[in-house]
């Protein structure tokens, strides 16, 4: 910077302890580096407009004082710089005509810009001269980050881009040397702002897009049985099936050895009953062979299957009355009615839940017989056997005598000698 005049050394060292010492410490782009930008600037673009030595120096010294008033106040710091201004110059005794043309400087850097003299062209072009600067990228986060600390103002990426794109759109230059020394950078930087700004909206239309299909794909997997479910019904479900084949089994066990103690009953007892001799064991078989049709009875009904209607109506499916998991509801339908049924179900996740509930309920009432006749069967069994054991021992006791004197006498001569 060249030698300026001694009013404009004292106000830059002035300026300079006036920020140092009061100016807040998230200020980090209206700070005295800005400032120090701003006066190079001036000096450069007055030099470029063919400025006087004296309209320089008034320039030069509106430049320096123009963001003073950040010490006080954010909003409205030109008025206050103006203040601070005025109050130096006056005590330097400043010419009152010239401090006035510094004021009126230092008024038109108000955004929007609305300079009216070619002093105050000057001082405009310089304070937004950063918009074309090979720093621009880095003074604009500065900036940015300034207004978070110090107005709580937060932008997301794409909204900040979005202003920085309007702000230097909209901005023009009023000197014809700013016009030519910054606007082919101002236009360039756009331009890249502008590819930024559509690369980051693509992205995040993208991430929208994938974050809406995880949405709809979490509430698709809401409406559906979660895995830890599917697990339990599916457990619950084999193990009263086994419980089911453990019951049918021990039926048919009941059935072949009553099926055998029958066969054998029928085969070496029963057709033996009208000898004589044999006559003690008419009770003990009677109640044997009794034993084995009631408890053969009770295993026949506890693995007698039992068939409902197999039709059901749109009714049922809209009411959730209709559980479709169990074959003996459907048999008998046709099978668009069937597909139609099934699809409402599984889109309705209440409904699905509430089906497999009532299927597995069902299923549990159906083992509690199956078990309650499986029972009844196996007691019949132990205890009729125990009593026909006990028969036949008894009725050997009671018909010994008989069976003694039976034995004794000898055999009738048919022939009579």
């Amino acid at each position: 910077m060249k030698k300026q005049s001694p009013i404009v050394q004292k106000a830059e060292a002035y300026v300079f302890s006036l920020i140092r010492d009061k100016l807040p410490p998230n200020y980090i782009y209206h700070n005295y580096n800005h400032t120090v930008d701003v006066v190079e600037s001036v000096i450069e673009i007055a030099e470029g407009s063919e400025l006087s030595k004296e309209e320089t120096e008034m320039v030069v010294l509106a430049a320096w004082f123009h963001d003073t008033g950040f010490i006080e106040v954010y909003d409205g710091h030109e008025e206050k710089s103006q203040e601070i201004a005025a109050k130096f110059l006056r005590e330097n005794l400043y010419p009152e005509e010239k401090i006035e043309m510094v004021l009126g400087c230092i008024a038109a850097t108000k955004y929007p810009q609305q300079p009216t003299n070619m002093l105050e062209y000057v001082i405009c072009d310089a304070d937004l001269s950063g918009i074309a600067s090979k720093k621009y990228y880095e003074k604009a986060a500065f900036l940015r980050r300034e207004l978070e600390l110090a107005l709580g103002r937060t932008e997301t990426d794409a909204e900040w881009l979005e202003s920085e794109v309007n702000f230097l759109s909209q901005h023009r230059y009023h000197t014809p040397y700013a016009h030519l020394k910054f606007d082919k950078k101002r236009t360039l930087h756009v331009l890249e702002l502008k590819d930024r700004l559509n690369k980051l909206q693509e992205a995040e239309s993208k991430q929208s897009k994938k974050q809406d299909v995880k949405t709809a794909e979490k509430a698709e997997k809401e409406k559906r049985p979660e895995r830890g479910i599917e697990t339990m019904f599916r457990v619950t479900i084999s193990n009263h099936m086994n419980l089911s084949k453990m019951a049918d089994d021990k039926a048919n066990f009941l059935l072949s050895i009553n099926g055998i103690i029958l066969s054998f009953a029928i085969a070496n007892i029963i057709s033996k009953l009208d000898v004589p001799g044999n006559l003690f064991l008419v009770y003990p078989t009677a109640i044997l062979v009794l034993v084995c049709l009631v408890s053969i009875i009770f295993a026949i009904l506890s693995t007698r299957p039992k068939i409902s209607e197999g039709r059901f109506t749109k009714a049922d499916i809209q009411n959730k009355r209709a559980n479709l998991l169990f074959f003996g509801n459907f048999y008998n339908m046709e099978l668009e009615d069937f597909h139609w049924g099934f699809n409402e179900m599984m889109n309705d996740r209440d409904y699905l839940y509430g089906s497999m509930i009532k299927d597995l309920y069902f299923l549990g009432k159906v083992l509690g017989k199956k078990y309650r006749l499986v029972r009844v069967s196996y007691t019949i069994f132990m205890y009729g056997i125990i009593a026909a054991v006990i028969g036949y021992a008894a009725s050997y006791m009671y018909f010994k005598p008989y069976l003694d004197h039976v034995v004794s006498q000898p055999p009738a001569n048919t022939f009579g000698y």
